[in-house]
């Protein structure tokens, strides 16, 4: 797999109107793929700084750098868009090749084409993007993008505002909500924070993932499966530090969940049409 232009040690203006057919780089215009009907925002090059894994336990600052900018995905990717996909290319979810109770068509609660696709895995977020044409973002592209040029906790400032995100609290849990619905950040990007957690490449290789973005079944205080407790996983969740690439941790992730979904990416050396 090739090396993306947000160079980092180890991995992981807004607009509404309609996308030109075939934006440059250098316009920094929104583009729609025509494979899927998403809409991708630019995001323009600039650098942020990170705390970035150097050692067993330390981590450092490190100023991560993206050269060229990219496209991201306006949204999450959607039911109705997921099932596009499906639809033309028979494809099968893992959780639903597992037998599992709650998959993609069936989550557990109600949901409308405009929701986030979630129950989906890691390697189901990449066969979509793969048929998309597009791939999925590592971590420090989607940490950059979601910060928009920002130093405050969230995009928006540094305490919670429930006119940008979805979560436990505002939802009382019954489920995801359609996206877009929330105000975006500066970039024009929506539920970078809330409504569902998001897949992002970990390492070089892009074989291990993180997860960005918290979710509507969060709430601000949360014990997390090591059993320690995080005052605020909303923030943990868009902290400026790189997750550490660890193939053997003990604590294996869940394959998928009712929380879990994921935006695409199109490189800016890869070109659209």
């Amino acid at each position: 797999m090739s090396r993306r232009p947000l160079a980092l040690i180890c991995l992981a203006g807004v607009t509404l109107l309609p996308a030109c057919a075939s934006p440059t780089a250098s316009s920094g215009r929104p583009w729609r793929n025509p494979k899927d009907g998403m809409t991708f925002v630019w995001v323009p090059a600039g650098s942020f700084t990170a705390q970035v894994p150097a050692g067993s336990d330390a981590a450092v600052p490190q100023e991560i750098t993206s050269a060229e900018g990219f496209w991201l995905g306006r949204t999450e990717v959607t039911v109705g868009q997921f099932r596009r996909f499906v639809t033309q290319t028979g494809y099968v979810t893992e959780a639903e090749k597992a037998g599992n109770r709650f998959t993609w068509r069936s989550p557990g609660f109600p949901q409308e084409v405009s929701h986030p696709v979630v129950y989906v895995s890691f390697q189901d977020a990449l066969s979509y993007a793969q048929w998309a044409g597009v791939d999925l973002p590592t971590e420090a592209e989607w940490l950059y993008a979601c910060r928009a040029g920002t130093t405050t906790t969230f995009y928006w400032g540094d305490i919670l505002d429930d006119r940008y995100l979805w979560y436990r609290c505002n939802t009382e849990g019954t489920g995801t909500r359609p996206v877009a619905l929330k105000r975006p950040n500066a970039w024009g990007l929506y539920d970078m924070v809330g409504n569902a957690w998001e897949y992002g490449k970990v390492g070089d290789s892009g074989q291990g993932f993180a997860l960005r973005g918290a979710s509507w079944t969060r709430c601000p205080q949360y014990r997390t499966r090591q059993g320690t407790m995080t005052d605020n996983l909303l923030a943990e969740a868009v902290k400026p530090q790189l997750e550490r690439c660890d193939p053997n941790s003990k604590f294996a992730p869940y394959p998928w969940d009712d929380d879990r979904g994921f935006r695409c990416v199109k490189h800016a050396a890869a070109g659209v049409k």
